[in-house]
């Protein structure tokens, strides 16, 4: 665990919350994003064990090609994602950059199968753009850093990220405007207008470790860790608001997802992974799923 991260599982404050039903999700590891699907009717869950799916007050899994997966985003028509692969696309190992049409049952290697996997992937949800973090140089990627393809891969260009500070611990794609992405670092929220290629800083009081955009991408959401709570902010600035979430005893929030045809329908994911989804914008939260280990079946509180 970084420093940053003992940190933050240390720091959380307590707050007052409305726990209800949960199920415990299918697999044990940690997760690595969470999404709607693009009609908004389930929640999918990746982690390194596969992919599960919330649809109807259950969770099934997924079974695949895929099971490590890492980066994770959903646009209007595809499903988009990396990790590692068992055999079958493009043989076993890093496989690139994903893309599912059916929910993620099936997946279509489209670029850098073999040679890379992304563990930050954004892709805007009606915009033609999918931002990802390279760890490493490959074939496409000359230089580890933040890149851009507006065609599924074939090409990729670099962010020089002027003005981002702290390592990158989360992304978000502007759903319409392609070249608009916000990124939640170890020194605050950032967005950027221009691809990628600088940065301003929205808030620098806290480590932002999850972002989305709202469905008309005129707000963001992002978890600011210390004080337990997501914030909502227009991209010029201006008045912020502060959802209260329940209290997460040591976690925090790594993963956030905005249900792309409903305002008032949000989910979030936690390090030890316990889900959370409200209907009502954040006035009270409903606990989906419980962190393996925790609870037994049909836990509720």
């Amino acid at each position: 665990m970084t420093p940053i991260f003992r940190v933050l599982a240390a720091a959380l404050l307590a707050t007052a919350a409305v726990a209800l039903h949960a199920q415990p999700l299918l697999f044990h590891d940690h997760g690595h994003g969470l999404a709607f699907t693009p009609d908004g009717k389930a929640l999918l869950a990746p982690s390194h064990e596969g992919l599960a799916e919330f649809r109807d007050g259950e969770w099934t899994e997924t079974a695949g090609a895929i099971r490590g997966f890492s980066g994770f985003s959903v646009a209007a028509d595809a499903v988009y994602s990396s990790g590692h692969s068992r055999a079958g696309i493009a043989g076993a190992g890093s496989a690139g950059l994903l893309r599912s049409t059916d929910g993620g049952r099936t997946w279509q290697a489209l670029a850098l199968a073999g040679v890379a996997d992304f563990r930050l992937l954004a892709a805007g949800y009606r915009a033609r753009a999918i931002y990802v973090v390279s760890g490493r140089p490959n074939s496409a990627m000359p230089a580890p850093g933040l890149y851009v393809t507006h065609d599924e891969g074939k090409s990729w260009r670099r962010g020089a990220a002027r003005g981002l500070k702290g390592e990158i611990h989360a992304l978000a794609a502007h759903p319409g405007e392609a070249r608009t992405l916000a990124a939640g670092t170890g020194n605050g929220l950032f967005l950027s207008r221009d691809a990628g290629q600088s940065f301003e800083r929205l808030d620098g009081r806290e480590p932002a470790t999850a972002v989305a955009f709202d469905v008309d991408g005129k707000r963001l959401r992002y978890a600011r860790a210390l004080s337990n709570e997501v914030v909502e902010t227009g991209l010029n600035g201006g008045k912020r608001r502060a959802l209260r979430l329940p209290p997460l005893k040591g976690d925090y929030v790594t993963c956030l997802a905005q249900n792309p045809l409903d305002e008032r329908v949000l989910a979030f994911a936690t390090r030890r992974r316990d889900v959370y989804i409200t209907n009502d914008g954040g006035l009270a939260w409903q606990r989906i799923a419980v962190a393996q280990g925790t609870k037994g079946p049909n836990y509720t509180e």
